[in-house]
């Protein structure tokens, strides 16, 4: 794939990876707003299920005015049971409203009958009836006609009684609360106050929040109206980890949504790998192209050009002919050599590659093939030599193939050394296997490289040169060999120094 391709594409692909991520966050917080109108209806209803049970909770602190027989002190029965200081409604038997207030000591005899004293005080309450509501329940602000009233005749009703106060306590507004909530489904930790938006005091304050916060909810219940107090008193409620509440319902959707969003990533990542590796994959067989045309290129123009003397027909000397013809075979050779590496690496690649085994004598082919490289090294003014010290040095294998290998490992030896190649093979036992070690002092690998040169058509960069023959498929052919021989091998490098080979093959297959 081209490169000016391949960088759109990879644009393209993370655009997209982008666009579907950032969609899935907007429809998770698409979620997150449903989630919050359906918490904030079932607060709403919660709260109002609360005001109704403090509402009735108030409403049943009254006594009805037939219940009540006034006397005088010294009227009062020696059966009463218990006496009571109170503040309670009067309400009327028959319309069953208020009528007044009672303040008064009681006594109850063992016939539930109220008795109280005839100096109990009686408030007319019929001036609630023309009180108007505050016109902002945060400042406290009121008519001129309801605070004449409110000073004059009730000041006290501004301020919830104590009886009240002693109903409306912590423990009793927690457990209504949590008990509404608990109907709504909802069991997260909450916090609440009951606020007086007259006076701005609290009637109970929040538990574990300052005031200030809590006046921030937006969660209020006014309390409904009733005869024991006229300023506006809102419960508030409070909830500390409110998104916790819609992440813990939409737990099911946002593990979904993080898989989903990680799966992304992960074919993105594949997709983008791919198409990197095709890319390099592209990129190596094209270099794989270039290097089999100059090496083929080469011989080819050698013997055309061999051929071109040979037809000159003023050239009579025949040992020069010969010598030509001799040129003509060899170039011949080489080239059937390299077409038949294409060809073997073809075969190993699809798997029809058929071994051959026998028992081989490692220590007689690896003479014959030292022998026949002896003159080239000879020729460069470099050295090569055998430390031979297996004693076990026939194995069951392919002589052809482990020819093959041992001569493509000397071969690079002698290639990759800059000047004169020193070259030294090594063989001993390990166990029940033959280790086979060809050193040289060329030029090296670098670190980078090792874990590629066993790939097919890799080449360690050089520069643009072709000052070393080849394909690249040596070394690749050569791991291929010794993984369907059973065994391993491994390269020690260290670059400018020279490179240490080492194969290691079982006795017996």
């Amino acid at each position: 794939m081209r490169k000016r391709l391949l960088i759109p594409l990879l644009i393209l692909i993370a655009g997209i990876a982008i666009l579907l991520v950032m969609t899935i966050f907007q429809l998770y917080k698409e979620a997150e707003k449903v989630q919050r109108n359906i918490f904030v209806n079932e607060v709403l209803i919660a709260g109002e299920n609360v005001v109704n049970k403090i509402d009735a909770t108030l409403k049943n602190d009254t006594i009805a005015l037939s219940a009540i027989r006034q006397v005088n002190p010294d009227s009062i029965p020696v059966s009463t049971i218990y006496k009571k200081f109170t503040n309670k409604f009067l309400l009327d038997s028959l319309s069953q409203k208020p009528v007044g207030i009672i303040k008064t000591t009681f006594d109850f005899d063992k016939d539930n009958t109220i008795y109280a004293l005839v100096d109990t005080i009686y408030f007319d309450t019929t001036y609630l009836v023309s009180i108007q509501q505050f016109d902002d329940i945060w400042s406290g602000n009121v008519s001129g006609n309801t605070q004449n009233i409110i000073n004059k005749k009730n000041l006290q009703l501004v301020e919830m009684d104590s009886s009240s106060r002693m109903l409306l306590n912590h423990d009793f507004l927690y457990r209504i609360i949590k008990e509404a909530l608990a109907e709504e489904n909802i069991n997260s930790t909450f916090d609440y106050a009951l606020y007086n938006a007259y006076t701005s005091q609290f009637v109970v304050e929040p538990t574990f929040i300052n005031n200030e916060q809590i006046l921030k909810s937006e969660y209020l219940f006014k309390l409904k109206n009733n005869e024991k107090f006229i300023a506006p008193h809102y419960l508030i409620l409070f909830f500390p980890s409110e998104r916790n509440i819609f992440f813990q319902r939409m737990s099911t959707i946002v593990i979904l949504i993080v898989c989903f969003i990680i799966l992304i990533v992960l074919i993105c990542g594949a997709t983008m790998t791919a198409l990197y590796r095709q890319k390099k994959t592209a990129d190596v067989k094209n270099d794989f192209i270039n290097n089999m045309t100059h090496e083929f290129k080469t011989p080819i123009s050698t013997i055309s050009l061999a051929c071109e003397v040979i037809e000159d027909k003023s050239l009579n000397d025949m040992d020069a002919k010969m010598a030509y013809v001799s040129i003509i075979k060899d170039e011949n050779s080489r080239l059937q050599k390299m077409v038949e590496n294409i060809l073997l690496t073809a075969q190993l690649n699809k798997g029809q590659l058929r071994m051959n085994v026998e028992l081989v004598n490692v220590r007689a082919l690896i003479e014959k093939i030292l022998h026949n490289l002896s003159l080239q090294v000879i020729s460069k003014g470099g050295k090569i030599s055998s430390q031979l010290n297996a004693e076990e040095h026939f194995i069951f294998a392919d002589p052809v193939h482990i020819e093959n290998i041992i001569m493509n490992l000397l071969e690079n030896a002698i290639k990759y050394s800059q000047d004169k190649p020193f070259i030294e093979i090594r063989t001993h036992n390990e166990g029940k296997n033959l280790v086979i070690e060809v050193e040289d002092k060329g030029i090296g690998i670098a670190k980078k490289d090792i874990k590629k040169i066993f790939n097919e058509f890799y080449r360690v960069p050089h520069g643009n040169r072709h000052d070393t023959k080849g394909f690249g498929l040596g070394l690749g052919y050569v791991k291929k060999i010794v993984s369907l021989h059973h065994g391993n091998i491994n390269v020690k490098s260290e670059l400018g120094k020279g490179s240490t080979f080492i194969v290691s093959l079982p006795i017996k297959m």
